[in-house]
């Protein structure tokens, strides 16, 4: 790496931008060719989902070369009159018609050229009507803008312009042409969380995996929110930035409770404890026979459905016949995902520790115990009833079966190789 680009990435950084290196060259290419004091307009054409940091990359250059920024938001069917003239709101107010229009986002920029360099957003542009794309032709390629019989140009300092797409719709080719294409991907979470300042193991992290929409400017904004309201996690003020409807609500009550540890009187309602069965498809009919040729050691009961040609069932009510189903079934097969209450064993001495926080039962009278264990980053529903353990997994969250094994996974395959329990009689191939 050069280290003129490494340079340009630390510009960034500082600034809260932490950008790839090549991500960083283009950017380096970009400011150099705004000094080269041409008419042109260099711009970028920064595409990529929404939340990718897009509108932030472009607000932290502008910041970084010290420009006056100008930003536009594209809304559906916007015109190119939106570009030439804008409504002066106080004119309006006053009945007066001639100062109730004013100059439009690119006139402001050419007239800021000529005190100072600016940095040109158009965001969103795909939303705008098609016809504006050959519009800002002229303006980028020639540094001018006619308006009527008038016509106003670029003034001795540069002009950038980021325009950004979310490919709601095709961008005019010759536009394409124009502009130098720049994919911005969704930053990883771990880089997400670096960006925030916050640890690996944040809850926001969480809502970065539930959330892809979910961007920087959003979690910065709620996490300023948190400070001014003195708490580690607050729904309403989360549901001013996304629909809580894509969370696992459930989970994001989980994470209040243990912020609130400290409160004895925690209460949150669980489902009910309904063991799980795995369907099984012809796809993995190979592995089922295996697994009753090994002996059947976990025990399992084969079922049929008879409305389903095809279709067989097994009953998991362990966390180790979870294990041993793994072993021979894809589980990661969409016919074979596994959700629901399974048995697990825990000692005294880890029910008593502080990775797990009880709370009561809303509604129940069976004297069932929900709490939550913590192990690293990850976090667990448990239920104690009548002295035996259940922990919840679910196939399609990031609290998977291997998840919860870590480094238990060793122990328990060793376990079935010691264990005679089972012995060879197993296969029980029940209808």
């Amino acid at each position: 790496m050069s280290e003129k680009i490494q340079e340009t990435q630390e510009r960034l950084k500082k600034l809260g931008y932490f950008a790839s290196e090549d991500l960083a060259k283009i950017i380096l290419l970009f400011e150099a060719a705004g000094k080269k004091g041409k008419k042109s307009i260099p711009t970028l054409l920064l595409q990529g989902k929404s939340g990718a940091g897009k509108t932030f990359l472009a607000e932290t250059f502008s910041q970084m070369i010290g420009a006056d920024e100008k930003f536009v938001q594209c809304f559906p069917r916007m015109g190119t009159e939106n570009f030439q003239y804008d409504v002066n709101i106080e004119g309006v107010m006053k009945q007066d018609a001639d100062s109730s229009i004013k100059a439009g986002i690119l006139l402001q920029a050419l007239q800021q050229s000529q005190k100072g360099p600016v940095v040109l957003v158009i965001d969103e542009l795909d939303k705008a009507r098609p016809e504006v794309d050959s519009f800002l032709l002229d303006f980028l390629e020639n540094g001018r803008l006619t308006t009527g019989t008038d016509t106003y140009e670029k003034g001795q300092y540069p002009i950038y312009t980021f325009v950004t797409s979310n490919d709601k719709r095709e961008i005019d080719d010759a536009l394409l042409n124009r502009s130098k294409r720049v994919e911005v991907p969704r930053p990883s979470k771990e880089l997400f969380l670096e960006i925030l300042g916050l640890p690996e193991n944040h809850y926001v992290g969480y809502i970065y995996d539930k959330c892809p929409d979910f961007s920087i400017r959003q979690a910065r904004q709620y996490i300023e929110d948190l400070e001014v309201l003195g708490t580690e996690i607050d729904e309403d003020a989360l549901s001013q930035y996304i629909n809580l409807d894509e969370l696992d609500v459930m989970s994001i009550a989980d994470l209040q409770h243990i912020a609130e540890m400290e409160n004895d009187d925690l209460e949150f309602e669980l489902p009910d404890l309904e063991r799980c069965c795995i369907t099984l498809n012809s796809n993995n009919q190979q592995g089922l026979t295996k697994l009753f040729e090994d002996g059947n050691k976990g025990g399992f009961k084969l079922y049929s459905d008879d409305h389903e040609q095809g279709e067989l069932y097994i009953d998991i009510d362990t966390i180790e016949q979870l294990q041993m189903a793994s072993e021979y079934i894809d589980l990661n097969d969409y016919h074979n995902k596994y959700r629901g209450w399974f048995e697990y064993s825990l000692s005294d001495e880890e029910i008593q520790s502080d990775n797990i926080v009880w709370a009561g039962n809303k509604n129940k009278k069976d004297g069932t115990r929900f709490g939550i264990k913590m192990d690293g980053d990850k976090m667990f529903r448990i239920a104690m009833n009548k002295g035996n353990i259940f922990v919840y997994l679910d196939a399609d969250s990031p609290n998977t079966l291997e998840s919860f094994l870590g480094q238990q996974k060793d122990e328990i395959e060793q376990e079935y190789k010691t264990d005679s329990e089972y012995g060879d009689d197993g296969k029980d191939y029940d209808d």
